[in-house]
Order: structure tokens, then sequence, then C-alpha cells
């Protein structure tokens, strides 16, 4: 893209306050939405896969999904599910979508919705698809990114306008240039901008498709799905009353991600907490604009007890200010980083029950 186009967008960013980020008051009927969701539970490494085609959804280790494992969620007291699915790979050159895998996703989004629950569905590991470092060297490559994407949505958009509202809509997951400096700093401002007009394109792509699809609640992220409040704080929303803030928040770091740091929940730790959940409400929830806490958790490191106190004072602080969290679960059982195991989908049992209980019971407390 043009330098001085992204000159004048930026110059346009800076124009904005907070307030722009939540483009004004809003009405409360997000946020009465958002807490009938309770607490929610992610499919992760399945659907979102990116290995052998058709047969991607077991190639990182997880078996087939089926209803029986998402009724065990349920019976649980977990609420809603966040499906990831990555499309990339299932679309062909004309960015139609395979009529095996359009199918697949929905049967397992039915697992979920017919059985009463919220379903969160997204576009997951497709960066590549749109390409966002790209999209800032050229305008050619942003345009085509655009054009992907509407195709894409339009196709989900229209294999689900006929589902209820229990069904929410996500974007991006985590979009960002990979391998870059700032992919986990928020991004350049001109990166930003990228992602900006992403979720615009997207936004307005299923309004336009009709059916209940045209005040269905969507999530939208920034940069990455940072939590970085900095960042935050110029984050431009679609012009739309019916939208959600996706936010992905891994903390505190060093007791959640950081598979080689002690893992005792501290005070200090609790305190960041504290601050994170405070200034998401400034900048978003004390405007009406509810926060979904779409991805968070903390890696195993031989330490339940401390896992347990982190998600109930997690969990109970975000309810605080009406935001839903959705643990991260990648069915991945053992000790140091990226260990976010919590159900065991083979043996459908619980590799840690008492940490499933403690997310679901904090849910359920009213302070």
């Amino acid at each position: 893209m043009k330098k001085h186009l992204f000159v004048l967008l930026f110059a346009l960013v800076l124009l904005c306050t907070t307030g722009c980020a939540g483009n004004g008051q809003r009405s409360d009927d997000a946020m009465r939405f958002v807490s009938q969701m309770g607490i929610g539970w992610n499919l992760g490494n399945s659907l979102d896969s990116t290995s052998n085609g058709r047969s991607s959804e077991t190639s990182w280790g997880n078996p087939l999904t089926t209803e029986e494992m998402i009724l065990d969620i349920k019976a649980m007291g977990f609420d809603t599910v966040r499906i990831p699915v990555s499309w990339y790979l299932h679309v062909n050159m004309d960015g139609k979508v395979d009529e095996v895998w359009m199918a697949r996703v929905k049967e397992v989004v039915n697992y979920a919705y017919d059985n009463g629950m919220f379903v969160i569905l997204n576009t997951h590991h497709d960066n590549i698809y749109y390409d966002i470092g790209g999209c800032v060297k050229k305008e050619k490559t942003f345009e085509a990114s655009k054009e992907r994407m509407k195709n894409l949505w339009m196709q989900i958009a229209e294999e689900f306008k006929d589902y209820d509202e229990r069904l929410i809509f996500e974007t991006l997951n985590e979009p960002r240039t990979p391998g870059s400096e700032k992919e986990w700093q928020g991004g350049t401002p001109e990166e930003r901008e990228i992602v900006y007009a992403l979720n615009d394109v997207i936004v307005e792509t299923i309004r336009k498709s009709g059916g209940n699809n045209k005040d269905r609640y969507i999530m939208v992220p920034c940069y990455g799905a940072t939590n970085n409040i900095e960042v935050l704080k110029e984050m431009r929303l679609p012009d739309d009353d019916h939208l959600i803030m996706s936010v992905h928040a891994y903390s505190p770091y060093d007791f959640a991600m950081n598979g080689d740091a002690p893992g005792t929940f501290t005070d200090s730790d609790k305190r960041e907490l504290d601050a994170l959940f405070g200034a998401l409400n400034e900048v978003f929830v004390s405007r009406n604009i509810p926060v979904i806490l779409g991805e968070f958790g903390a890696t195993n490191k031989d330490n339940l007890e401390d896992r347990c106190a982190w998600a109930d004072y997690y969990v109970r602080g975000a309810k605080r200010y009406n935001m839903c969290c959705i643990v991260w679960d990648n069915s991945n059982y053992g000790v140091g980083a990226e260990y976010f195991g919590l159900y065991n989908r083979r043996e459908g049992t619980w590799y840690f029950l008492e940490l499933a209980e403690a997310y679901t019971a904090a849910a359920a407390k009213t302070e």
C-alpha cells in the first residue's frame, strides 16, 4: 500500500481518543447478551489444525470431535464452546470452500448448538491467507487479502445465516505478521490499520448476507488479539452496534505461559490481573462494549493447587466487569510450555478435574 495512504490513516487514528475505540456510548444490549454466555471452553488443535487436507482435524494428535465430548464439556458447567477453524487449506483456487470441510464444521458446531450452548466460530490459523505483512508493503496484496476474506466469510455467513444469536462469529484470530519484530507486542500502526480494515470488510460481508446475520453478534480483535492496553486504546471498531471485543490474555505471562518460570501464583500476579481487568473495563466495558477473553489458560507446571487458585481469581476478576472467559484447551498433556490440556478427548475424562471445577465454580459464584 502506498506510504502516503498509511500516513493519512494513521493520522486519523491519532485524532481518536479512547472514545474512538468505543465509537461513543452504546446501548447495553450486547452487555446483557455476553452476561448469558457464562464460561467457555476452546476446542483447540482440532479443526484449526493445518496439516493433511481434509483429514486435518486429527493431524495434531487429537481424535475426531464427537457430540459426547461436547456433552461432557457442558456437563462440567461450560456454557460456551469456541470452535477454532482454519480454512485456507480447504479452499480451491477460486476461493470456494470444500463442501466436505464445510459440512464437517457445521456438524461440530451443531454438537454444541443443538444442545443449547453458545458457539463461537472463527477463522483461526489463516494469517497467510490475508497476509498482513504483505498488505502493508503492497496495495495489490491488501486488495487481494480483503477479497479473499470477503469471499470466505460470504460462504460461512450463508451456511449459518439461519442460526440464532447463540452462534457468534469471530472475524479473525490473532491477526498478525508471523516472525515480525512486534508480532506479540501489538504490531505497528500500519499493521493495525490492516486489521481494522479487514474487520470492516468481514463485518460488512456478514451483515449483507441476510437472515439472522443482520444483527448477529460478532467478535473482532485488534492486532494479535493483544491485551496491550496502550494499543487497545486506539482500537477502531467497525461502525456496528452488535460487536464484542476479542482479547487473548494468558496472564500473568510468567505464571501462565512461561514454562521455565516458577509456578507459584503470587500477590503480584493478582495485582497484574486486577490492573488488566480494570483497564479493559475503562477502555471498553464502561462504554457498553463487552469483552470476551477468547483464550486464556495456565500451562501445567505440576502446580495444580496454584492453577486452581489462579483460575478462581482470574474468572471472578473478569466476571466483575461482565467479561466472558474461554479457557484454551489443546488437549496437550505434560509439564512445561504449551501444556494446556484440560479434557482428555480420547478417554472422555478430565486431566485435571479440580481445575475444570475451579473454572466453572468461579463463573457460577455471585460476589
